[in-house]
């Protein structure tokens, strides 16, 4: 006979994402994301790259804020991370150092030619300005389409919309774009 005072008991299904999985975004959201916000993006596609392996690395606790904000000491362990799910699956062998090397050097790369514009004059300082934004973001996309690859979302389509969210950020980084052309041209 059963207990009537027994609270009932039933099994515990706790979802936890694969160990394979990391962040999927199309490389078209993530090229327009990066350069509209003037490369601030990375810091959040960072954060969300290790968050997605939070629970795959318990019992080792790891603080994706923090590894997002010195991403540039983080980005191969990423990137090797990758590397290994890739080879796992049999998918490919990736070679990932001198994509995490060149992200490295084109962030110091980029910082050096928004500071290096001043007396240039004003048609070559945005041109070193267009490119020192956007230039950060190459490596990142092959970073993300290795990303997709291990993810099963090759094209990273579960990701490519832009949200709301997405919108809000992008609002900022257009005022200050149109206030940088503006004031070039004036």
């Amino acid at each position: 006979m059963d207990n009537l005072y027994q609270t009932p008991s039933s099994e515990l299904i706790i979802e936890e994402r694969p160990r394979d999985m990391f962040f999927v975004t199309s490389l078209n959201k993530l090229f327009t994301l990066y350069f509209v916000t003037l490369g601030l993006y990375s810091i959040y596609w960072v954060y969300k790259q290790w968050d997605t392996q939070r629970a795959a690395m318990r019992p080792r606790r790891i603080s994706p804020a923090a590894r997002s904000i010195f991403q540039i000491f983080f980005i191969h362990s990423l990137c090797r991370l990758i590397a290994k799910q890739l080879q796992a699956k049999g998918l490919e062998e990736w070679k990932y150092a001198s994509v995490a090397w060149t992200y490295i050097a084109l962030i110091f790369v980029s910082n050096g030619l928004s500071r290096a514009g001043s007396h240039l004059g004003a048609p070559l300082e945005l041109m070193l300005l267009l490119v020192g934004t956007i230039l950060p973001a190459w490596p990142l996309s092959i970073i993300q389409t290795k990303a997709n690859l291990v993810s099963g979302d090759t094209e990273g389509s579960s990701n490519s919309r832009f949200s709301i969210g997405n919108y809000l950020c992008m609002v900022p980084g257009v005022l200050l774009w149109l206030l940088v052309f503006i004031g070039y041209f004036l």
